[in-house]
C-alpha cells in the first residue's frame, strides 16, 4: 500500500514538471514517459531516473507543441 502512494506522489510530481512536454505513466514496476510532439517513449525503473532522463531529453531537443 505505502509502494502504492510512493507511485502516485512521484507521478504527480513528474507531471507537474514535465506534463507539459511528456505523458507520463507507471506500468508494469516502470516509470514511463511519452514525448507530445513526436511519441518518442522513455522507460525508467526510478522516478529519479526518469527526471533525469527527461532533463536530459529536453535540454538537447526542447518539446515542440
Amino acid at each position: 500500500m505505502a509502494e502504492d502512494l510512493e507511485v502516485t506522489v512521484n507521478l504527480e510530481l513528474l507531471r507537474r514538471e514535465w506534463g507539459h512536454g511528456y505523458v507520463i505513466w507507471f506500468q508494469a514496476a516502470m516509470y514511463c514517459a511519452c514525448r507530445r510532439d513526436n511519441g518518442a517513449i522513455c522507460r525508467r525503473a526510478g522516478a529519479d531516473d526518469l527526471r533525469h532522463e527527461l532533463d536530459a531529453d529536453y535540454r538537447l531537443r526542447p518539446v515542440r507543441n
